[in-house]
């Protein structure tokens, strides 16, 4: 019963004094934070320093049960004591006598044993803001003005703040970080950035977009009835923006980010046959591939494509995917369709090319659809000509 008894005292004990790592408040202010050192003797350059402490945007149950003192209130660093692995940090209330203290491993600990400890670590440090540092730079920075070569807004920094401002989509609650708002010059909008990111996330309303296709020119065979023979361009009659339309075919096809689109009919006398297995797409840099459409089956995307039949006065409404842009995704566990355009926006990759194989009677007739892409930006007013 005693051995039963000292297991159950030694589980419930180990259970009690584990505090993971991941519960420690993990602050992350730069500069404007605790940087590690090796040794006690080098963090005894913090005395003197005016300090806050900044708890998560919404305060956790580390923050509130831990820190002894009152979140934003301005402390001074009277001393550092400890040993190298262990300090305790002693601060008194700016302007008041209220003392509080913290102790700190000066090292990453799966658990600490005994009283709360902090931890200061090459990648996180204790949630305590140098105010005054932050304070005298925040002078300079007031003032400070951003220009982009495309743009022609100018934005002036007005304020500099922290804010636990994150991405919409993140489900952490952070602590604060360096904001700078920023100062539209043209619509007058004031808003914030973080501050490693401001001079390029502020223009990035500015020169938001989307890339738009247009077919431009197509190319046929100048005689129909023979395979491999000279071609034609038609680069205006039989074309507008997304049709065209010749003896044989008439095509009204969309070139999206991710695929063509196209619903084509049968005017001639004949049936039409698309040869699947023969069509092409070719890349901004000219490289080419295989496409699919619609019905074929991701995991049989480079397999054999039966020709569809269209007979006179039919029509077929389709897809072309290129095959290149479908992958599997270890990750999701699906079939993923990457875009066609490119992946750096506001900037005109050139053209892109569908070759479509339509057989008549006997012979394949190879149309290229060439569409050219711009970029058309959302707020054109604030683009320099």
């Amino acid at each position: 019963m005693k051995k039963i008894l000292l297991l159950f005292i030694l589980i419930v004990s180990s259970v009690s004094l584990k505090v993971n790592a991941s519960d420690h408040p993990e602050a992350k202010f730069g500069e404007y934070g605790i940087q590690k050192c090796a040794t006690l003797a080098e963090y005894q350059k913090y005395i003197g320093e005016t300090v806050v402490y900044l708890p998560k945007e919404i305060p956790s149950y580390e923050d509130k049960t831990n820190f002894k003192g009152v979140f934003n209130k301005e402390y001074t660093i009277l001393k550092i004591t400890g040993s190298d692995t262990q300090m305790k940090f002693t601060m008194q209330e700016k302007g008041g006598t209220t003392k509080i203290k913290m102790v700190v491993n000066n090292q990453y600990e799966s658990y600490s044993f005994g009283d709360y400890t902090y931890c200061i670590t090459g990648y996180y440090s204790i949630p305590l803001f140098l105010i005054d540092k932050f304070n005298q730079d925040k002078t300079k920075l007031i003032g400070k003005k951003y220009t982009n070569e495309k743009a022609k807004s100018i934005y002036e920094c007005v304020d500099v703040i922290m804010s636990a401002k994150t991405d919409k989509y993140s489900t952490e609650t952070p602590y604060p970080t360096i904001q700078y708002v920023l100062q539209n010059s043209i619509t007058a909008k004031k808003d914030t950035f973080p501050a490693k990111s401001a001079e390029k996330d502020c223009f990035v309303q500015d020169l938001s977009g989307k890339y738009v296709s247009t077919l431009v020119k197509v190319e046929k065979p100048a005689d129909e009835t023979i395979r491999y023979g000279k071609t034609k361009s038609i680069e205006s009659e039989g074309i507008t923006k997304f049709s065209y339309i010749d003896d044989y075919i008439d095509i009204v096809i969309f070139g999206g980010s991710q695929q063509f689109s196209f619903l084509l009919k049968n005017i001639s006398q004949n049936t039409l046959k698309l040869v699947w297995n023969e069509a092409v797409f070719v890349n901004f840099n000219g490289s080419t591939s295989k496409v699919m459409h619609a019905g074929t089956k991701y995991s049989q995307k480079d397999g054999d494509q039966p020709a569809s039949t269209i007979i006179k006065g039919a029509s077929i409404d389709d897809i072309a995917a290129p095959t290149c842009n479908i992958r599997y995704s270890d990750v999701l566990k699906e079939w993923m369709t990457d875009s066609m355009y490119p992946e750096s926006p506001a900037r005109t990759p050139g053209e892109f090319k569908l070759m479509l194989p339509i057989q008549v009677k006997e012979v394949v007739n190879e149309y290229i659809f060439v569409f050219k892409v711009d970029w058309i930006y959302n707020y054109p007013e604030l683009i320099k000509n």
